[in-house]
């Protein structure tokens, strides 16, 4: 029995999981010194919620890690349905947080459908666009928005712009992916500027203000601009070594908003300092080239397209939240991947490294002849 159980961690990229532990554990630290000093019951932290979601993350990671990756492919349309079904029913029966109706609470705890929904939509893609094959063209192009548009416009009825814009990306990345003539690039781009013109316009007044205030600051400054503003004088105020955990003064006054989930990585950087910011960047750049080797080994095209539109899901939220709390993005409602309080995304994050470290799991166990080939 316990060789049998050791086996299952066979041919695990140690370093990986490694990165994603330290990550979880710089997030807890900060979340234990938000909790030590907030007036909240402790039970009923982010702390105690967000080490519920770690364990329950790192028993999914090993669950999913042991899967046969083709039973993925096989269930595609399955789990597709599955998420429409989600995305719909939390539309109906699910409640408001922050201006969003996009969560199932449950007692103390609460589950965003959307976080599942993107792994989902990643399979089911992946999976159509092996069926109609390369290259791809413009017919082709097209025919894939039957994947993406149904989650798409669920998700803008929440309205989760954040996620939505998270969707589009991961389509594009996962299509780019795909062999395909210059021309195909040529006529994207020449698309993609028409519509962010014409999805400018179709904006709600917020969302545009959020933009606007990205953009400049200063054009509301105690609004909308006041989140940017003051997590900026949280990453600068840190300096080199940081003012220690607990001891963060924007963020354990409450001068920075949404401390916890939005803007860990300034409250970080307050605390930690240059050094603590610097860790969690270099952590995460490890991370990312322990991903592209692994990609450099698969053979298959179905995994090569998963774990492509898997990793954009981790990079392009990690790229636009450390972005966002230094004033480079406007504030979309990303959270920073394994560090972020919210335990659908904790354990979704796990999820993705369970099937990265499914696939390293698979490449090890082949012959050396058939690594090669």
């Amino acid at each position: 029995m316990p060789r049998r159980f050791l086996q299952v961690f066979q041919g695990y990229d140690w370093i990986l999981v490694g990165v994603v532990l330290l990550l979880v554990i710089i997030g807890l630290a900060s979340h234990y010194a938000s909790a030590v000093n907030s007036t909240v019951d402790f039970k009923d932290s982010f702390f105690v919620k967000q080490s519920i979601a770690a364990a329950i993350g790192l028993i999914v990671l090993v669950v999913v890690s042991a899967v046969d990756f083709r039973v993925f492919r096989s269930w595609s349309k399955l789990l597709y349905i599955s998420l429409l079904v989600l995305l719909g029913t939390v539309l109906v029966f699910g409640n408001v947080i922050r201006g969003t109706k996009g969560w199932f609470i449950i007692g103390n705890f609460s589950f965003q459908p959307v976080e599942l929904a993107k792994i989902l939509f990643v399979i089911a893609l992946a999976s159509y666009l092996i069926y109609i094959g390369s290259p791809l063209n413009f017919k082709k192009t097209f025919s894939s928005l039957i994947v993406l548009l149904p989650p798409l416009m669920l998700i803008l009825m929440q309205p989760d712009f954040g996620s939505a814009s998270l969707f589009i990306f991961t389509w594009l990345v996962m299509l780019a992916m795909v062999p395909k003539k210059i021309t195909w690039w040529i006529a994207v781009v020449g698309i993609s500027i028409i519509l962010v013109i014409i999805g400018w316009f179709g904006l709600k007044d917020y969302q545009q203000s959020r933009i606007q205030v990205f953009l400049n600051p200063q054009l509301d400054p105690l609004g909308q601009g006041y989140n940017v503003t003051q997590s900026i004088i949280a990453v600068g105020s840190g300096q080199w070594l940081g003012r220690g955990l607990g001891l963060g003064t924007q963020s354990q006054l409450d001068f920075l908003p949404e401390q916890q989930t939005d803007f860990i990585f300034a409250s970080i950087a307050e605390e930690l300092g240059l050094v603590g910011a610097s860790l969690v960047l270099l952590l995460f750049s490890i991370f990312f080239i322990r991903v592209i080797r692994l990609m450099r080994r698969l053979r298959d095209d179905f995994s090569l397209l998963v774990v492509g539109g898997i990793i954009s899901i981790i990079f392009i939220q990690v790229v636009l939240n450390i972005s966002m709390n230094i004033g480079l993005a406007p504030v979309i409602g990303l959270p920073l991947p394994f560090l972020s309080a919210g335990g659908s995304s904790l354990v979704m994050s796990m999820v993705i490294v369970g099937m990265l470290e499914n696939l390293s799991r698979k490449f090890s166990q082949l012959a050396p002849y058939e690594q090669n080939t």
